[in-house]
């Protein structure tokens, strides 16, 4: 592998310079590209150069934001890499890049499988392509397969990015150059360093790369809040030090913001789906140069003959007049070239993936076979590294500040993690409280129930055994008399059958609904009625329901049954206590369209409430009827219809009684699953 670095000057310059390396006799020459000139027509011109003078040459590239020669940044200039291999074949491919980067992903892939290529370089339509579906769609495919290379720039624009292909300038597409080898070495490593600082936060409305709401505020009001009104105001470059953190596979991903929305939204440069717990990302320079220092010493011992750098334009813009220190050291082990990208590509080698990053430079190091001596490497990793003069930003007095703030962040963590979890206690110990208080209540009128039972199947069990005495008196008198027979039969029929809804009445009110279905007000006023008709016959109550609407519901049906016997039990009990004959109890179930609620109302001839219970009727251990009263039946019915049924409850004074009056919002719409569920029935 030889390989060439050279930035295009003119026609007549670059023609010197193949005569003087003898590339004219180069069987195969792969060229990268990169171009930070706005003109694409000046960019046509020096394709068709090279392909007029390299007829033999493979080129692909792209539009940059920077330039990457050698030790320098570049900006508005033509950077040439050019490559002759001896045992790698080269395939450079043109996909198209629509709005399903992630199909694109996958044409990608495929076709480096079937070339059996051991690297992908992708260069792909900065501005169209959204570059985590592109590396989800790889994935898909051929996780295993190595990507570098970026998302094409234009100055910082952010406008149209052009890919080259070719003599061929393309927008919203993407080139891939697949390497295909048995004895390619590749060396693919990354530097990050942004370090999570501050608290954590939840992205809580997020449409790809367009964030909306974290902790549901708007990302503007966010960076106003934590970083302050003047950095606020610079979004999205006063962004460019302070990026979005998390943590994908175990990797420290940035995602640098790249536009600011009129509605406070912002765009970044890469992905962030809603549920991601996310922090902002401090910049640390001297990380940044000693994690440079660390790549050129590992790299030196890799010994590659060529090293393609791609960085975020973001990194190159934090570090201002210091950006070449980032690389420039790698130029002393192989020729370098790259570009600053809107996004760069990396593979990880151990989780078998490859990432979309931001605010990161990966590093390509590429060999064929044992190129390199190892005294050639031991020479060039003893090199002297370049002693870097720090600049006054990051002073030892800001380290002091910075160190503070991170160590004072540590413990705040620490803090707020330790009250979240107490936090997090004290509501489970409160939702237990709650459930059993449910679960009192319905325990405390499980006596009466017993009672209901009793009562119910003490008649249904006389006619039968009357009828059964008839039966067997009736054989014994006149063993043919057929007829009579089958009538007292049905008799008992009627009745055993009684006893047996009786049972099933009761089996279904006391147990739990695991899920909602669909009720009618006709189905929950049948079954309250066939619970509570029997004990108020006893006391000589009537139970009058007037059923305005029938409508249907999506509820658990029994905690509303529940919740209405409860309330017409204590309305038996007032109507007792006032020793009244003609009591009364009457439901109106009616249908309130302008609210689009459903309403029970329970009103008796019981008597008022005192002033001073109606204030505290629905709180817990709240009872007017002395020793007798748990104190727990309305407020069980006010947690049921206030938490389950998103409703409301309320009680107030009548002529001669009281009234209990319950709303709850009406559920048009049958849920989708519920919906699929009975279509596929």
């Amino acid at each position: 592998m030889k390989i060439y670095t050279y930035r295009f000057v003119s026609h007549e310059d670059f023609a010197l310079f193949i005569a003087l390396k003898e590339l004219n006799l180069a069987p195969n020459i792969f060229v990268m590209c990169y171009s930070g000139i706005d003109d694409q027509a000046i960019n046509q011109e020096i394709l068709s150069s090279i392909k007029t003078l390299l007829p033999q040459a493979s080129i692909m590239g792209s539009t940059t934001d920077g330039e990457i020669f050698e030790t320098e940044v570049m900006v508005h200039s033509f950077v040439l890499s050019l490559t002759t291999f001896e045992s790698t074949n080269l395939q450079i491919e043109l996909f198209p890049c629509d709005q399903d980067s992630f199909r694109s992903g996958q044409m990608i892939a495929n076709e480096g499988v079937k070339l059996g290529a051991k690297v992908a370089i992708i260069v792909a339509d900065g501005i169209v392509t959204n570059g985590d579906y592109l590396m989800d769609g790889v994935n898909s495919i051929a996780p295993s397969l190595v990507v570098a290379g970026g998302l094409a720039g234009d100055n910082g624009r952010h406008e149209e990015s052009f890919i080259f292909c070719d003599t061929q300038i393309h927008s919203k597409s993407i080139v891939v150059g697949y390497l295909i080898s048995d004895t390619l070495e590749v060396y693919h490593t990354k530097s990050f360093n942004w370090a999570p600082m501050g608290p954590k936060f939840k992205v809580t409305r997020a449409d790809k790369n367009c964030i909306y709401t974290v902790d549901d505020i708007s990302v503007l009001e966010l960076y106003r809040k934590y970083l302050g009104s003047a950095l606020a105001q610079k979004l999205p470059l006063g962004g460019i030090e302070f990026p979005f953190v998390f943590y994908k596979e175990g990797h420290l991903i940035g995602r640098a913001p790249i536009r600011l929305n009129n509605d406070g939204s912002v765009v970044f440069a890469g992905n962030i789906n809603e549920g991601e717990i996310i922090q902002f990302g401090f910049g640390d320079i001297d990380a940044i140069l000693s994690d440079a220092r660390e790549i050129i010493s590992d790299l030196a011992e890799f010994g590659p003959e060529k090293v393609m750098i791609f960085s975020c334009m973001t990194r190159k813009n934090f570090l201002g007049e210091d950006a070449h220190n980032d690389f420039e050291g790698l130029a002393s082990i192989a020729p370098t070239t790259g570009f600053f990208t809107y996004g760069e590509f990396f593979h990880d080698s151990d989780h078998k993936c490859n990432f979309l990053l931001n605010e990161t430079m990966t590093v390509l190091g590429l060999k064929e076979a044992s190129a390199v001596s190892k005294a050639n490497m031991q020479q060039k990793k003893n090199l002297p590294h370049k002693k870097i003069s720090r600049h006054h930003r990051y002073s030892e007095t800001f380290d002091a500040l910075l160190h503070i703030g991170r160590q004072t962040a540590l413990e705040l963590g620490a803090l707020n993690s330790t009250l979240n979890t107490k936090v997090e206690e004290a509501v489970k110990r409160y939702q237990a409280s709650e459930e059993l208080i449910i679960i009192q209540a319905r325990s405390a009128i499980i006596g009466e129930m017993l009672s209901m039972i009793a009562h119910q199947w003490r008649q249904p069990l006389s006619i039968i055994g009357m009828v059964i005495n008839k039966i067997r008196l009736s054989t014994m008198s006149n063993p043919t008399k057929d007829e009579a027979l089958i009538t007292d039969i049905d008799v008992v029929d009627r009745n055993v059958s009684y006893l047996s809804n009786t049972i099933e009445d009761f089996k279904n009110f006391f147990k739990p609904e695991v899920k909602k279905e669909w009720h009618t007000a006709s189905k929950i006023c049948e079954q309250l009625r066939s619970l509570a008709d029997p004990i108020l016959k006893m006391y000589k109550i009537e139970l009058e329901i007037t059923l305005n609407d029938d409508k249907q519901f999506f509820i658990y049906g029994s905690e509303l049954v529940q919740v209405l016997l409860s309330i017409v039990s204590n309305a038996k009990d007032a109507i007792f206590e006032q020793q009244k004959e003609n009591g009364k109890i009457s439901i109106v179930c009616e249908y309130k369209p302008l609210k689009s609620i459903y309403r029970f109302t329970i009103s008796d001839n019981g008597g008022s409430i005192a002033a001073d219970m109606i204030k505290v009727m629905f709180e817990p251990y709240v009872s007017s009827k002395g020793i007798t009263g748990t104190g727990l039946g309305l407020y069980m019915a006010k947690t049921i219809i206030e938490k389950h049924f998103r409703g409301t409850i309320s009680g107030k004074n009548i002529e001669g009684g009281a009234c209990i009056i319950i709303d709850f919002p009406m559920i048009v719409k049958e849920p989708l699953l519920l919906l699929e569920s009975k279509l596929l029935s």
